[in-house]
């Protein structure tokens, strides 16, 4: 008997508390909530919950109206009538307080409730909650400790009322592409690749490529080799392809051009995307949700031979997280991978880091998160690094000129590049076969020994040469005054001091061929000084 009025007792209970539940206000504060008419939602809600306390739905959608209100405080305070900090059955309630302040900045508040996690289910935080907590701690050390940030629009000639996002720069800081997302009145926005050049100092009007670089469907993610030469980008569901979004290569020849997908050796039947060439053009850097890696989407790499593009590899779990890696950019140095991820510790999102290395031959480093307000609780994506090693590009929503402008900055010095000197650059920028000339390696009149200004310069090309293990054919070369037997003798005798200094910096005998032309290919005409002194010179081409 007691069992049974016991029954009827609770039974009557819940049914009073559900009498009490007025689903048609409530229905109407959800469909106001649905119009962005908080306010009066709000009202309705309040009201409801003076007259049931009990009822959770009520407190849920308050807690979203001040969300979206960005009242993050109020939001905690609603759901705290839901859910007890300490009712070991509420961890989950508790965390998703925990996020909301998280994923909008609010790390302090957003530790105290992650750690109210921990203490209600040690498992799931070490699971799920342990990383953000690392990641509070972080950025409230950094946002103590902010480092200089002070982005530049780049201005009307490249930013417009539409969104530009990213960026590629060429190793001269000459000319930079980008992606636009157009839009036209009574046609469908989509994406297509422009492009600017730096006359005098002045960025000049940014200009569509034109077809078939662009089209009417979307492409994206547009690099080049720092010769300029290669083009690699991104473009989904073409015929051919091998998955959703695959990666295409062609030359830099606006009179001819003609785009190639990059096959099956780099691109998969799932994502492949936002590729960048390494300077000395040996590797191929690009994002890929292919299985075979550590988390969402990965960092892969395929190395570049005679033969085309090799089979691509993860680039390992020093830059690999268990979470996602996006839009990598390896500095014309090859020595500072820069590149967003979800995975290491930061701000929260994606963040921007830079892993270093020693050499072409050592591994990657832990990388370093590039620090607030760089970085924040938003999302921070496709930064790339000049020549400079020290001026960064990227595209934000910072106020501007639309919805994501171009934007450049000065990096903080701990995560700058090294800053390629005059032979560096001379040599990334070179095509294939190219010749370079040393102008800083000269010689008096009729003599073959090195001046003090010319060890200066094979100094560096010699740290380059053993660094990334390249082979040259050194040339001499003369103008046409004197005899020509005598001075074929000379220019290889010029071309052998610099064969020989070079391997006395510790450059290899075999990476070096040494060869003299004499008067025989001038670069200039020999009937004035100005050609004369043109054609005097010592240079050299990059070999296999």
């Amino acid at each position: 008997m007691r069992i049974l009025l016991l029954i009827i007792f609770m039974c009557s209970n819940y049914f009073s508390t559900c009498q009490n539940r007025d689903y048609k206000r409530y229905d109407k504060a959800v469909k106001l909530f649905k119009n962005n008419e908080f306010d009066k939602s709000k009202t309705i809600l309040l009201k409801i919950i003076d007259k049931n306390k009990e009822w959770d739905k009520p407190f849920m959608l308050l807690s979203n109206i001040y969300l979206k209100e960005k009242d993050f405080y109020s939001s905690a305070k609603s759901l705290l009538n839901i859910y007890d900090i300490e009712n070991t059955d509420d961890y989950k309630g508790i965390e998703k307080i925990g996020m909301d302040f998280y994923q909008n900045g609010f790390y302090s508040e957003a530790l105290f409730y992650f750690n109210i996690v921990c203490k209600l289910d040690s498992n799931y935080c070490e699971n799920k909650v342990y990383s953000y907590i690392k990641n509070c701690d972080f950025a409230i050390n950094a946002l103590s400790n902010p480092v200089t940030f002070e982005p530049v629009n780049f201005g009307e000639s490249i930013n417009t009322y539409m969104s530009e996002i990213g960026p590629a720069i060429s190793a001269q800081n000459n000319k930079i592409v980008f992606t636009r997302r157009v839009e036209e009145k009574g046609k469908n926005p989509q994406e297509d690749f422009f492009f600017s050049t730096k006359i005098d100092g002045n960025w000049q009007k940014a200009i569509p490529f034109p077809y078939p670089l662009n089209t009417a469907d979307n492409e994206g993610a547009l690099s080049f080799s720092s010769d300029q030469a290669l083009i690699v980008y991104t473009a989904c569901n073409r015929d051919g392809g091998f998955g959703s979004c695959d990666l295409y290569y062609g030359y830099n020849d606006l009179e001819k051009l003609e785009f190639f997908n990059l096959g099956e050796n780099v691109n998969s039947k799932y994502w492949d995307s936002q590729a960048c060439f390494s300077s000395d053009r040996k590797y191929l850097y690009f994002v890929s949700n292919r299985p075979g890696g550590y988390g969402g989407t990965d960092i892969w790499i395929s190395n570049i031979t005679k033969n085309g593009f090799s089979k691509a590899y993860n680039a390992g779990p020093i830059i690999n997280t268990d979470k996602d890696e996006m839009s990598p950019f390896i500095h014309s140095d090859n020595l500072n991978l820069y590149f967003s991820s979800k995975g290491h510790v930061g701000m929260g999102n994606y963040d921007l880091f830079v892993s270093k290395r020693k050499n072409i031959d050592s591994d990657w480093e832990k990388p370093n998160n590039l620090g607030y307000p760089i970085n924040d609780h938003k999302s921070q994506n496709s930064l790339v690094v000049s020549s400079d090693g020290k001026t960064a590009y990227f595209n934000s929503s910072f106020d501007g000129f639309g919805s994501d402008d171009i934007f450049y900055f000065k990096l903080p010095e701990n995560v700058q590049a090294k800053e390629l000197n005059n032979i560096e650059l001379d040599i990334i920028i070179s095509k294939p076969g190219e010749e370079i000339v040393l102008n800083n390696v000269q010689f008096s009149n009729n003599s073959y020994e090195l001046n003090e200004m010319s060890k200066n310069e094979l100094d560096k090309l010699s740290n380059y040469l053993i660094k990334y293990n390249i082979n040259i054919q050194i040339e001499g070369h003369t103008d046409s005054n004197g005899d020509s037997t005598l001075n074929l003798i000379l220019s290889e005798n010029r071309a052998k001091s610099v064969n020989d200094y070079l391997i006395i910096k510790g450059v290899q005998q075999d990476q070096l061929v040494y060869v003299g032309f004499g008067d025989s290919k001038p670069l200039a005409d020999n009937n004035s000084e100005k050609g004369r002194a043109l054609n005097r010179r010592t240079s050299f081409k990059i070999i296999e």
